[in-house]
């Protein structure tokens, strides 16, 4: 599991960022008073990706500082059986008792960040008649006392957005809400992620904001997930949501178009849109923004207009700490891409003219490079409409040790002569890149020969930069016996992070090299041949088999990954699968269903191969160990009409991961039904209006025009397989 780490706070961190105190102990409410970024929370652990990555869960606490709106997903019906009234439950496999919870959402709050209840998702569906308006607004204040929630973000999807009186219901609830925390001086938020083709005019969500005119604070549209829709701009023409050639021009125009209600959409004021993109290409099918500078462009014209956005919001925070489908870390890219630029760059909303309130400037969250000089009030003003420059009466709690790589809090402090006091929480972050060791791979030496453990290994840092002199070697090579030794090499950069590589020699007097495989020659049980950088061991008698190629159960054995002259594997090399074979439908027979496969890999991997219903459940499971190819087949029994995919998972030595997953279908009877130009339904393609494809029940699909494209590509309207499919298809 991923974990970022804040490693020291200021024992005394104080109040929030905002207009009054905040504490997370019921008194007061945690209101943001500038640009904010948005992250979605997952209650809920090891989400799967568009890609194959998987997003771990994680505490609150280990949200990255820059992330001042924490998103909890989600408020949903849990169980039908228990009433329409969605509520929250806090999941027990992240590894937190709700009083953890609590306490964490307090120390949010005292940060600065507000936490809000998530209402909805993709997965839940939200059903609400007239009547249930108190009983709905009861359970969110209920939510609200108990775990300290700043507010409610509407984020419902698919069906659950028209589904019964929720238009109407759901913003009387929330207005209620409002209400009853307005009484107590505070201010319950109220924020929406809709799916941008429902704002439209007349679209599905307008009633929602109608419904909330004046409640809402700020409304974060989904930008991701519809494929081709898009806008039509009159002298450049039609821009996709998913053309990542014209991206800066998408988020200006559709921008430009929200904020004066123009070009077809409906109006949200500039102070109240907040850009929704993916933090990964794995967290969306499509929206990941390739290139950040494309969004830097965008929303500069959009400030150079006077029109400048409330700032970013993101699906998820888990994925930005996610992994890809080879276990490579996102470290987070996205709050480093987008957080220092919305917090430094997104003017804060103008401060009303009546409070008399100091105001600072310049106590913007920063990155800095260990080691390097910090001034904690370089470039931090504080001034006052009475009393003008107030800089010099700053107080500022905590500290910064650059010297020591992690996250620090500031907590800066000004009063004025009438004794209003402003407090700004701000986030410095001290990093350093960890050191890099090449050319410590495994080798294979002759006995007696000369041998240099450090001949060849380098380091490099990209703050120290040649760190070489400083590589520690621990354990021995003796050239002399014959054995399999390890060697730890170790290098520390200045910022005192360490890097460790493990490396096995072995040295061989070259009785045990085998000569080169040769498809002409006659081998019998025992005899061995070198092929492609290992030796290999014959089962029995044969000839023309290539090592490597006959699988797990065939002639030839993997004795050794050395071929005694010094060869091995790339340790760098890319792992790769292929998996073919598999047909699109399957016709059963006497109930069962045979998969006839076969897999080629480049490396050596631990293959599991499963086959999954479409409920989600493993119908059937196979291991292999896998070196260049090998058949086999998985067999479905008593299989049940319907839609299945296959999803092989393959895993190196090193822990590396690559995936293989497609569809297919299960007949009880007839024929196969020929595909013709029709290919069977995938998630997650690219559908455009107009294309055909075949559903779970053999139909043909056609997926329907803007503004309903998008939806094509999603699961959950998948063609005869989901409650929704006639959203996005048309039946031929």
């Amino acid at each position: 599991m991923l974990k970022r780490k804040v490693l020291q706070l200021a024992v005394t961190i104080g109040m929030a960022s905002m207009s009054g105190a905040a504490y997370a102990d019921g008194s007061q409410m945690t209101n943001p008073d500038a640009g904010v970024v948005v992250g979605y929370w997952h209650n809920w652990c090891d989400g799967a990706g568009y890609q194959g990555g998987n997003a771990p869960c994680v505490t609150l606490e280990e949200v990255n500082p820059m992330y001042n709106i924490v998103n909890v997903s989600f408020m949903k019906v849990f169980d039908v059986a228990e009433g329409r009234i969605p509520t929250f439950r806090l999941d027990p496999t992240i590894g937190m008792s709700e009083q953890q919870f609590i306490d964490q959402i307090s120390q949010l709050n005292k940060q600065g960040r507000s936490v809000l209840l998530a209402l909805g998702g993709a997965d839940a569906h939200v059903e609400l008649k007239a009547g249930d308006e108190h009983a709905f607004a009861d359970e969110i204040i209920r939510l609200t006392d108990r775990f300290g929630f700043d507010g409610l973000d509407i984020d419902l999807e698919q069906a659950a957005v028209t589904a019964a009186d929720n238009q109407t219901v759901i913003p009387a609830a929330l207005r209620m809400v409002k209400d009853h925390y307005r009484a107590q001086g505070k201010n319950f938020l109220i924020t929406m992620a809709p799916e941008f083709p429902y704002l439209t005019t007349g679209g599905k969500y307008v009633p929602y904001i109608d419904n909330l005119e004046g409640y809402y604070d700020w409304i974060n549209p989904q930008f991701y997930n519809q494929g081709g829709d898009g806008i039509w701009i009159d002298g450049v023409g039609w821009i996709a949501q998913n053309n990542d050639a014209l991206k800066e021009e998408f988020i200006y125009y559709i921008s430009d178009s929200l904020i004066n209600g123009t070009r077809g959409f409906h109006k949200i004021p500039h102070s109240k849109l907040v850009f929704g993109i993916p933090s990964s290409i794995d967290a969306a099918a499509t929206g990941f923004i390739q290139d950040p500078q494309d969004l830097y462009s965008a929303f500069e014209r959009l400030t150079t207009q006077g029109q400048p956005l409330r700032g970013v919001m993101t699906w998820s925070i888990n994925w930005d700490m996610g992994t890809n489908s080879a276990g490579q870390e996102y470290n987070e890219q996205f709050i480093k891409d987008y957080g220092p630029f919305v917090h430094g760059q997104t003017p804060p909303p103008p401060p009303p003219s009546n409070d008399g309130e100091p105001i600072f400037k310049g106590a913007d969250n920063v990155r800095i490079v260990h080691g390097t000089a910090f001034d904690e009030m370089a470039g931090v003003t504080a001034s006052d409409k009475e009393d003008g420059d107030l800089t010099s009466s700053i107080v500022v709690e905590g500290q910064v040790t650059t010297g020591v790589i992690g996250t620090y809090v500031l907590t800066y402090r000004v009063q004025d002569s009438d004794e209003h006091e402003t407090t700004k929480v701000r986030t410095v972050e001290v990093y350093s890149q960890k050191p890099v060791i090449n050319g410590a791979s495994d080798a294979t030496v002759l006995l007696g020969s000369a041998f240099d453990s450090l001949a060849g290994v380098t380091a490099n840092d990209a703050e120290d930069g040649n760190l070489t002199d400083a590589i520690e070697v621990s354990g021995v090579v003796d050239v002399n016996r014959l054995d399999t030794y390890t060697l730890n090499y170790h290098v520390t950069d200045s910022a005192n992070q360490t890097v460790n590589v493990k490396r096995l020699v072995t040295v061989t007097d070259g009785t045990n090299c085998a000569n080169a495989w040769d498809k002409e020659t006659i081998y019998v049980e025992g005899d061995q041949a070198s092929h492609k950088g290992a030796t290999w061991e014959a089962a029995w008698w044969t000839r023309g088999d290539e090592p490597g190629t006959t699988g797990e159960w065939g002639v030839w054995r993997k004795v050794s990954d050395s071929s005694c002259g010094g060869e091995t594997p790339d340790p760098d090399l890319d792992p790769q699968m292929k998996v073919t074979g598999l047909a699109s439908e399957y016709v059963a027979v006497n109930g069962d269903v045979q998969i006839a496969l076969e897999l080629t890999s480049n490396v050596a991997l631990d293959v599991t191969v499963s086959a999954i219903d479409s409920t989600g459940t493993v119908v059937n499971q196979a291991k292999v160990n896998l070196t260049d190819s090998r058949k086999m087949t998985l067999d479905i029994f008593n299989a049940k009409e319907g839609r299945y995919s296959l999803d092989v998972v393959g895993v190196t030595e090193e822990g590396e991961m690559v995936m293989f997953t497609s569809p297919f279908s299960v007949k009880t009877e007839g024929e196969v039904t020929p595909p013709g130009d029709y290919p069977p339904f995938q998630a997650g393609t690219n559908y455009q209006a107009g294309d055909i494809v075949l559903g779970s029940d053999n139909g043909l699909y056609e997926c329907k025009p803007w503004p309903y494209t998008g939806w094509c590509s999603s699961a959950s309207y998948a063609p005869a397989d989901s409650l929704y499919w006639k959203d996005a298809w048309t039946k031929k």
